[in-house]
């Protein structure tokens, strides 16, 4: 059943009139390979940083090829290709313009990434499908998260050639941690950061054109990556999940679903820091479990362990802001930041990066990198949500910016971007919000109305 949904290029919904729409999945039969290749990428794209960048880097060289430059030359993908070129500029005078070559891996093919699935990825129900299929493939991350808290061997290994890079414990982490597919917590964290609000969209009922079963698909995905989120020990990501809950609770307009999680959450923030500021909350304190309690103290308690994870970050992005005012403009050079470091005898306390995606930014490539890539990134989101084609998708634009602005929220406390799946997520979200606002040779017959 699945395998003939994804092959399908039509389905049906009915619209808020109540009257029965037939969308073309494909705008164009000559976008089907590219589209077909584009699914398939999504579906799989969990199971490997290796193989599956590579696989979008292939279809990026097809669409080249078969339709030109100028075929994603839209005013956006053209502020990728200037950013780009101040990057490249940028690498070349870096401190070590090797290491900082490399860096441009990190940002360059997601840039054309982002402007191959604007090309390919034109009608509404083209981007609610693409969607449900990222939801669908995040079981596969939280199913063998779940598998892991299970089985708990953290001495049992996956097998590392499927990922080439590091090794996956089968198990909790010596802190009581769960990673799935990714190489840290927190990437996981993060993945799931952006999917879950789709998958709660697509679970509350809110897409009709979806099936049952997909409805239902989404709620399974939606309730395991709930529980992997909370095994990842991600504080960073548990308040981001609220932040994404409140907006969602807006969009509806469950206005007294907010005013209930605001109240619910000062009474959890009362329990967790009342004592810590002398405001009480003992009894609130009592009631939470130990280990929970304990990971977001620390966060502000120099006497408990892991408050070392927030002083290593203040003192990494206290000596970032110093290069930056050294060197505003033109930067360092990517990826360059310990490497500079270790020249000035500056003790990083073990972080290999910055630990805030904006300071990276502005440290490797300088303000202008910065202040372009921020831009483009917001006016694509603004675009996209402004676009009169955003009604059509039921939510999903929305729901899609706000799964992409949680991930770069996400930034200011780490540096989860160079991991390639992430990555690839990001810019697919961006890219198939862009392509769908940004595309108008036909959308006059997107539809046709089912007497």
């Amino acid at each position: 059943m699945l395998t003939t949904q994804w092959a399908a290029h039509t389905f049906t919904f009915i619209n808020e009139k109540g009257k029965w729409m037939l969308w073309k999945l494909t705008e164009d039969n000559e976008l089907r390979l590219e589209w077909n290749w584009l699914q398939s990428v999504a579906i799989f794209m969990v199971i490997s940083n290796v193989f599956m960048p590579f696989a979008m880097v292939l279809l990026a060289v097809l669409v080249v090829f078969r339709y030109g430059w100028q075929a994603i030359a839209t005013p956006v993908n053209r502020a990728y290709f200037w950013l780009s070129l101040w990057m490249i500029f940028t690498t070349v005078i870096a401190f070590n313009p090797a290491t900082a070559a490399g860096g441009l891996a990190n940002f360059l093919p997601y840039f054309l990434l982002a402007a191959v699935t604007s090309f390919i990825i034109r009608t509404p129900a083209q981007f609610i499908h693409f969607l449900w299929l990222l939801v669908f493939s995040s079981m596969l991350v939280s199913g063998f998260g779940i598998l892991q808290a299970i089985l708990d061997r953290p001495d049992w290994f996956f097998p590392k050639v499927i990922f080439d890079s590091y090794k996956i414990p089968m198990g909790f982490s010596a802190d009581r941690r769960i990673q799935s597919f990714f190489g840290h917590f927190n990437e996981t964290a993060a993945y799931l950061l952006m999917i879950l609000p789709i998958a709660f969209h697509f679970a509350l009922g809110q897409v009709r054109s979806i099936t049952k079963s997909q409805r239902a698909i989404a709620t399974v995905a939606l309730a395991l990556g709930t529980a992997v989120l909370i095994l990842t020990g991600s504080r960073n990501a548990w308040g981001l999940v609220i932040i994404g809950m409140i907006a969602l609770a807006l969009y509806y307009r469950q206005w007294k679903f907010v005013l209930g999680l605001g109240i619910f959450l000062f009474i959890i923030a009362w329990g967790v820091f009342g004592q810590k500021l002398g405001l009480g909350g003992e009894v609130v304190r009592s009631l939470l479990p130990e280990g929970f309690v304990n990971r977001l103290s620390s966060t502000i308690d120099p006497k408990l362990v892991d408050y070392a994870s927030t002083a290593d970050r203040l003192n990494a992005w206290q000596f970032a802001g110093s290069l930056i005012a050294k060197h505003p403009i033109q930067g360092w050079g990517l990826r360059n930041f310990p490497l500079v470091a270790k020249a000035m005898d500056f003790d990083l306390r073990g972080l290999p990066h910055e630990h805030n995606l904006f300071l990276a930014i502005a440290v490797g490539s300088g303000i202008p990198a910065l202040l372009g890539f921020v831009g483009i990134i917001g006016w694509t989101i603004w675009v996209s949500l402004k676009s009169a084609i955003a009604k059509n998708t039921e939510g999903m634009m929305f729901v899609a910016a706000v799964g992409a602005i949680l991930f770069l929220l996400s930034g200011w406390l780490d540096l989860v971007l160079y991991e390639p799946r992430l990555s690839m997520l990001l810019w697919f979200l961006l890219g198939g919000m862009y392509g769908l606002a940004s595309y108008r040779p036909h959308q006059p017959d997107q539809t046709d109305e089912i007497k």
